[in-house]
């Protein structure tokens, strides 16, 4: 069978978006670890112990209360209130290692 080049185009390109859609399917730009809220319950005052992995500024919303959220290394979120006082010192060692970076 003989195909013409238009047949042959279209079947090459058809082949390469399936190809393609295998490999992205996947592939979303949010990052389920990190939560888009805070709320009352889940925010502390408490400094976490474990080692900080990252860090980023999660803003007020109508349903979410300002905080600043840390992912430890084995994964746990905390989010922090941004009035803790020993939050500023946190960050400044966090910056030194350049685990902080904002995120809104």
């Amino acid at each position: 069978m003989h195909l013409s080049t238009a047949s042959h185009q279209l079947i090459c390109l058809f082949s390469l978006v399936i190809f393609l859609s295998a490999f992205t399917s996947g592939v979303t730009s949010h990052d389920p670890k990190r939560p888009t809220c805070c709320d009352m319950e889940m925010l502390t005052n408490i400094e976490p112990l474990r080692k900080i992995t990252s860090c980023y500024i999660l803003p007020a919303t109508r349903k979410c209360l300002a905080a600043v959220l840390f992912i430890d290394k084995d994964d746990q979120l905390h989010c922090i209130d941004p009035k803790a006082p020993w939050l500023s010192r946190r960050i400044k060692r966090l910056q030194k290692v350049r685990i902080y970076r904002l995120c809104f």
